[in-house]
């Protein structure tokens, strides 16, 4: 039996981080790339609802809490970079025959983006302040 090295597995945020990084391809000027993409969701997704119910309970440190979550969010996106620096030459290698579609890619942003706008839509009217 052969050994197998470096088997990897291959999830959703995979595919938007290569989508990404096709886009940033195709359009030269454009400052798109994976990390980017794949950070919008992670910011609108987990970052931002946290951030969001962490302002309400505890509404009291709201200025320490602000410079916290930039902190958060800086690191988070280094975090990301330094992931996909080691591992975007496999996934760029698994996805390679896919076909990719440029409206598909700007859809994917602007879902992220009124993902991020819904959210702060209900945290100002929808959530009771305490």
């Amino acid at each position: 039996m052969k050994r197998q090295e470096h088997k990897q597995r291959f999830y959703l945020w995979d595919y938007l981080w290569w989508y990404g990084e096709r886009w940033g391809q195709v359009r030269r000027t454009s400052r798109m790339d994976g990390s980017f993409l794949l950070y919008c969701y992670i910011m609108s997704l987990i970052i931002l609802p946290l951030m969001f119910l962490s302002f309400r309970i505890f509404s009291d440190i709201a200025m320490i809490q602000l410079f916290v979550w930039i902190v958060i969010a800086l690191a988070g996106h280094s975090w990301v970079q330094r992931i996909y620096r080691r591992r975007g030459k496999a996934v760029l290698k698994h996805y390679y025959n896919r076909s990719f579609y440029e409206a598909i890619a700007v859809l994917l942003f602007i879902l992220s983006t009124a993902i991020q706008f819904f959210l702060m839509y209900c945290y100002e009217y929808y959530i009771p302040k305490p």
